[in-house]
């Protein structure tokens, strides 16, 4: 099997590496989209020169402006993207960007080296994590972790009332007397993250 491409390999060249990155990352697929569209207008050596207008890149990709916008917020939050030069209405110009591998590109939420399926905490059956993050005013990202490693809240219909796995995993933690997803903190969701994943880089 081919060893994946990792996207601080400085061997290889800034696109290959940028689009390894947007592919193996978990948010919304917008912001992989605003990305790998964002590499179309760089220099495919080192992510400079960036500058297509949020229109161009909303009527290439069929989001609207709004959505573009919130993704070049999501990408500047991960430090993937420097503003170097902001946008002049009355001269036509649009905001400039640098795109970057962030150095700590390993501990965002992405993807293991071979792609794999997680594994729900809960059930321990095999789920396709559900990309997320949420811009906040700051430009700061966050995420919603638990999406990524229980399966999906089940669907309350005609009188079902399946528990969801979320919900299983904290009384199975209560009962055992180990801390709960919200007693955890940062640092506890983030190790039980990796756990389901399965794999590191």
């Amino acid at each position: 099997m081919k060893k994946p491409l990792r996207p601080d390999d400085e061997s290889k060249p800034f696109i290959a590496r940028w689009n390894a990155l947007a592919r193996i990352l978990l948010v919304e697929s917008s912001v992989k989209l605003v990305a790998r569209a964002a590499m179309d207008y760089a220099d495919f050596e080192d992510g400079t020169e960036c500058y297509p207008s949020n229109e161009r890149i909303a009527r290439e990709t069929g989001y609207c402006e709004k959505t573009v916008r919130i993704a070049w917020g999501v990408l500047r939050g991960l430090g993937m993207a420097e503003r170097v030069e902001y946008a002049v209405a009355h001269e036509h110009r649009a905001d400039k960007y640098e795109l970057c591998i962030p150095d700590n590109w390993a501990t965002l939420p992405v993807l293991g080296p071979s792609g794999r399926k997680f594994t729900c905490l809960a059930c321990s059956k095999r789920i396709n994590p559900r990309g997320n993050c949420t811009l906040e005013a700051d430009d700061r990202v966050t995420f919603n972790v638990r999406e990524y490693v229980f399966c999906p809240a089940p669907r309350r219909t005609k009188g079902r009332t399946e528990p969801w796995c979320y919900d299983v995993w904290n009384q199975r933690m209560t009962d055992i007397g180990s801390p709960t997803w919200n007693e955890r903190g940062n640092k506890g969701v983030w190790a039980l993250f990796r756990r389901s994943r399965g794999e590191d880089w």
